[in-house]
């Protein structure tokens, strides 16, 4: 099996994040009754007691890889990937888009305010509010981050909001005047998640080489994803009532993040190949 050629770190995490909610929403232990607030399973797909071992083998495998993948890429700025998400209205995902835009305006222009005071021996310091704005809005990304397509987005945005929860980042929050403007971040951010599938199910209408390389890393997630993708289609069988529909409903992501880079690729102007390298620490770029 073959993995798209423009595959980047952000598309194997994201898609670990879409799967994962479907596996969660599949999964029901033995007697357990169906709730009202319980994810939406499409026609034909059965909620099951555990994933079948050939299957739930490989996905904890990918799952543990792509966490550890994720883990090393907080250290250094998201790559850059592409995914068009379907199955909540295009109203929706638009609003919620905006709406995180808009609130991550709002505390860039708080933090900017905060960090721009002169010293006056209070604890926190201006100093502390540069340091959160550093680290939130780095030059010379600075805030280019809530432009990118949503799984580039979601990847940046995570990582900016742990460190938002971090206990000197919510001292500036609370002593600068903060409070409002990272609770709304807080809704904000929830609702992008939501509405393109990062953090719940979304279906559609119809139905050891140093701190800054993280090849080793890239690879394994890359192997770990291509076996559970192949274990997940073997599974499908015409003679096994039910298998086809878990099949397709675990590789929806899958094949939604195949066809967008389809798309990408035919609309893009020729580049030359990106370099396989890591980046420096706190750059850029692919993995």
């Amino acid at each position: 099996m073959v993995l798209p050629q423009e595959l980047v770190a952000d598309d194997v995490i994201g898609l670990r994040d879409q799967m994962s909610a479907r596996i969660a929403a599949v999964l029901r232990p033995k007697g357990g009754k169906r709730k009202e607030g319980d994810a939406p399973l499409p026609k034909g797909v059965e909620p099951v007691a555990a994933l079948p071992p050939h299957i739930d083998r490989p996905w904890r495998r990918f799952d543990a890889a792509a966490t550890e993948l994720q883990g090393f890429r907080g250290l250094r700025a998201s790559a850059q990937a592409d995914q068009r998400h379907s199955g909540t209205s295009e109203a929706e995902r638009s609003a919620a888009n905006t709406g995180s835009d808009d609130r991550w305006r709002a505390l860039e222009q708080w933090n900017a305010g905060a960090a721009g005071l002169s010293e006056d021996g209070q604890t926190p310091s201006p100093s502390d509010a540069r340091w959160l704005y550093g680290q939130l809005f780095p030059a010379p990304e600075g805030l280019r981050f809530i432009t990118r397509r949503p799984r580039v987005q979601w990847a940046a945005m995570v990582q900016r909001m742990k460190t938002l929860e971090e206990e000197r980042a919510q001292a500036v929050i609370e002593q600068f005047g903060g409070t409002r403007h990272y609770r709304q971040l807080v809704a904000a951010h929830a609702r992008f998640g939501e509405a393109y599938g990062f953090t719940t199910v979304v279906l559609a209408k119809d139905g050891g080489r140093g701190q800054t390389d993280g090849r080793p890393q890239w690879s394994a997630a890359r192997d770990a994803l291509r076996s559970v993708i192949q274990k997940i289609e073997s599974h499908a069988d015409p003679e096994i009532p039910g298998s086809e529909a878990l099949a397709a409903f675990l590789l929806a992501p899958y094949v939604e993040m195949v066809d967008d880079l389809g798309r990408s690729r035919r609309k893009a102007p020729a580049r030359k190949p990106e370099v396989v390298s890591a980046p420096p620490f706190g750059a850029g770029g692919t993995p």
